[in-house]
């Protein structure tokens, strides 16, 4: 692969065509500059939610904030403000309140262009990098409440072992 939206699409691929896995069983998580293959892989293939953490609006945004014009010149090689538009599955949108990386407002903002079934979370003393896992409310309470888990396991996942030669 040569881009990091062409090793997205292949994990799906793998997901979908090796493992067998129906897209209605992918959950496409992105955090950060994770967020924008997310949010393409989200709006170019069927899948059964889309979690963002911190996501931005567009990348020239973010730099905008901070360089001002200067951004401009940065090629945009993840517009999730329009992406987001062309997403169906359900989307979580989790940023916290104390990010100075990436601002609150891009998430929320993102929340706003969201067309389909959406839940928006900003914890208070959450910052860019915090540890989700420190406290329920960050992810796992969302991701609970807002998705349907009926079926969840904890079964180990049996990949083929040719996956792992060099």
């Amino acid at each position: 692969p040569e881009s990091v939206s062409e090793t997205a699409a292949l994990g799906y691929q793998f997901i979908t065509g090796v493992l067998g896995w129906a897209p209605s069983a992918v959950k496409i998580m992105g955090r950060s500059i994770g967020s924008g293959p997310a949010v393409e892989l989200a709006a170019e293939h069927p899948v059964a939610g889309l979690v963002l953490i911190a996501p931005f609006l567009t990348i020239r945004e973010v730099f905008r904030e901070s360089v001002g014009l200067l951004a401009d010149l940065l090629p945009e090689y993840y517009p999730n403000r329009d992406r987001i538009q062309q997403v169906t599955a359900p989307t979580l949108i989790v940023h916290g309140l104390e990010d100075t990386l990436i601002p609150p407002h891009h998430g929320t903002e993102l929340y706003a262009r969201c067309r389909c079934r959406k839940l928006l979370v900003t914890p208070a003393g959450m910052r860019h990098n915090t540890n989700l896992f420190i406290k329920r409310e960050f992810l796992v309470a969302p991701m609970l409440g807002f998705f349907s888990l009926p079926g969840h396991s904890f079964e180990e996942l049996v990949v083929p072992g040719w996956c792992f030669l060099p």
